[in-house]
């Protein structure tokens, strides 16, 4: 093993988004305010953190150095927090030359981010006027266009009853939020909610996702940049180059829809829900017979199980670099950012 990517989404949180007939819409949500990381949210990333230490602890060793981790999140508290806590899981000082508080088993490890406008790597919120017309192009497309005409009564009778405008799965995906939010904080949902919630939303919220990164070109903009600098990693890795030379682990908190850009950037997102704290894997290996690098992808949806490996298209489950460069090129952005341009 040589490098290890880790991306996973935020923890539980309140609610983000509201519907005008939202009973709960006046609630402040206090002490933790509208979308901010539950008590329950905190425990359960903590607790994925000293997963990575189980899974890692020989990779890694006790002893937390600053040139070993990268550590980066979205300009957003909860993903910011979400980082913390899961750091916090993986390095605990005690025992460590890094021990400075006998009551306190925890210590301080940075994490980076960009102001959200800025935002080039997680969200990709930087300007892109291409992106949008892009996103309305696949909704025209005729296999598109089916389903959403299939949905258009559900569409009409939600649009009726929350006093939201819903024309667009995104619509769609953002009610769902809500009221999983809610949901999960332990909110009684109103009754007409039986009929939708999750099932009749579910399919609709999951396709949101896939319909926003659909082509090549929109995998380019939104997975892209990722994909890019996680394998400019690999190739310097590989011919020694990557600097700091101690670097073993990055640690990116992000979005829903992060995990699903990247993911789908490989061609290996399946359609579900990205869940709170969903987590992506991404190993980079050296094969100790024919010095061969190559990565392995797995995916952690769920604290009950053991993550499940992904095999990108076209590769076996361990893909070798080579092979996952020619197998990434059609999404690989342009470094000067040319497909933004509308």
């Amino acid at each position: 093993l040589q490098l290890v990517h880790v991306l996973f989404r935020h923890g539980p949180r309140t609610p983000a988004d509201t519907y005008p007939n939202d009973p709960y819409i006046n609630q402040s949500f206090y002490p933790f305010g509208w979308g901010q990381l539950t008590n329950d949210g905190k425990r359960k990333l903590f607790n994925s953190g000293k997963w990575l230490r189980k899974r890692y602890s020989e990779f890694l060793g006790p002893v937390y150095r600053p040139d070993m981790v990268h550590a980066q999140s979205t300009g957003v508290s909860r993903t910011l927090m979400s980082s913390a806590l899961v750091l916090g899981g993986l390095w605990p000082p005690k025992g460590t030359p890094n021990e400075w508080n006998k009551d306190l088993n925890w210590q301080p490890i940075p994490v980076f981010s960009e102001p959200l406008d800025k935002d080039t790597l997680l969200l990709v919120r930087t300007p892109c006027p291409r992106y949008h017309e892009a996103v309305e192009e696949v909704l025209e497309r005729p296999e598109v266009e089916n389903i959403l005409n299939e949905y258009a009564p559900i569409f009409q009778e939600l649009t009726k009853i929350t006093g939201l405008n819903i024309t667009t799965p995104d619509d769609v995906q953002s009610l769902y939020s809500t009221l999983r939010a809610e949901d999960e904080f332990g909110l009684k949902l109103p009754a007409w909610t039986e009929a939708f919630y999750p099932e009749k939303l579910q399919n609709m919220t999951e396709l949101s996702y896939i319909f926003n990164i659909y082509t090549d070109e929109l995998k380019r903009i939104k997975g892209g940049p990722f994909l890019r600098k996680m394998l400019d990693e690999y190739q310097m890795k590989a011919n020694n180059t990557l600097s700091p030379s101690r670097r073993k682990l990055f640690v990116y908190t992000g979005h829903d829809s992060t995990i699903v850009n990247v993911l789908s950037s490989f061609n290996v997102w399946e359609q579900q829900i990205p869940v709170y704290g969903i987590m992506a894997i991404f190993e980079f290996y050296k094969d100790q017979i024919t010095d061969e690098f190559g990565l392995q992808i797995y995916l952690r949806n769920s604290t009950t199980r053991e993550p499940y490996p992904l095999t990108i298209p076209g590769c076996d489950f361990f893909c070798p670099l080579g092979k996952l460069l020619e197998l990434t090129e059609a999404v690989m952005p342009t470094r000067d950012r040319k497909e933004c341009k509308p």
